[in-house]
């Protein structure tokens, strides 16, 4: 990539994830934390968000949203919203694009070799997942093959991935962790009261609904124990997922389980974090 692209300002163009901002998944909490700084430092931002979600193409802290179609359902929403906002990033002439999610590597061709330089963060092993039926796990497993072709660099959270991609993959990256800013929350114990929990005084535990998360197997756990903290859990599932199912059986045996779902504004899931006695 050229030696300019080091130099502020520059026109980015995101896509990838739902849109910001959002704490659904890792990739929208990291995009909705990294992209206001982008922008107060004077880049011009652009995140091309997923049409049927909360999103509107009005600017949100700094960044420009547009709004673009997605066909409904976890197996074709990433790839059909991947493709046309890789068309519209290519035609907007972005000094450069963050791509997120290795599904759409295929997509990062189109800007990689027509001149425009292209990122990819490629986060974690979609290929393995419980979620994902055969055939979705055999494009995430064969987009990472040709990832390191198909952008410019690759971008891994972590060292465990980087060396999964270097022994797998022959593919080098760069790692840059996910992190939270400081001051990033308010500290406020107002959500906890409001879902009649009392500071420091449950367990907490958040994430998907995906198998290999194991919510539903610690939470199983926990309901076998005799501990006196209710158990709070996070999160949800954007398809119809046993892990779900699961849960909500076991709260309905168990009063201890509490079952807030899935917290939309980050202070109010920063503040349900921050005044756990343990976070499982």
């Amino acid at each position: 990539m050229p030696s300019s692209l080091l130099e502020s300002p520059l026109d980015i163009g995101v896509y990838g994830a739902r849109g910001v901002p959002s704490t659904y998944s890792g990739y929208e909490t990291f995009l909705t934390l990294l992209l206001p700084e982008l922008a107060k430092r004077g880049d011009r931002v652009t995140m091309y968000c997923r049409s049927g979600e909360d999103f509107t193409n009005e600017p949100w802290q700094g960044v420009h949203r547009k709004v673009l179609p997605a066909v409904a359902g976890k197996n074709f929403s990433t790839l059909s919203h991947g493709l046309v906002a890789g068309v519209a990033a290519r035609a907007a002439r972005h000094d450069v694009v963050l791509v997120v999610n290795v599904a759409n590597a295929l997509y990062c061709a189109l800007s990689r070799y027509t001149g425009q330089a292209v990122v990819l963060n490629v986060d974690g092993q979609e290929w393995l997942r419980g979620k994902w039926g055969r055939s979705a796990r055999s494009i995430f497993f064969r987009s990472a093959q040709v990832s390191r072709r198909c952008a410019h660099a690759l971008i891994a959270d972590g060292s465990a991935m980087a060396e999964i991609y270097r022994d797998e993959f022959d593919s080098a990256t760069t790692v840059i962790p996910y992190c939270v800013t400081n001051g990033q929350w308010s500290k406020s114990a107002e959500p906890v009261h409001k879902a009649g929990l009392d500071p420091y005084g449950y367990l907490l535990i958040a994430g998907r609904h995906n198998p290999e998360n194991n919510i539903d197997r610690i939470a199983r756990a926990y309901s076998e124990s005799d501990h006196q903290l209710p158990l709070v859990v996070l999160g949800t599932a954007n398809y119809d997922s046993p892990v779900t199912a699961n849960i909500a059986a076991l709260a309905e045996r168990d009063d201890r389980i509490r079952l807030l779902g899935h917290v939309d504004n980050r202070d109010a899931f920063f503040d349900l974090v921050h005044h756990a006695k343990l976070y499982l």
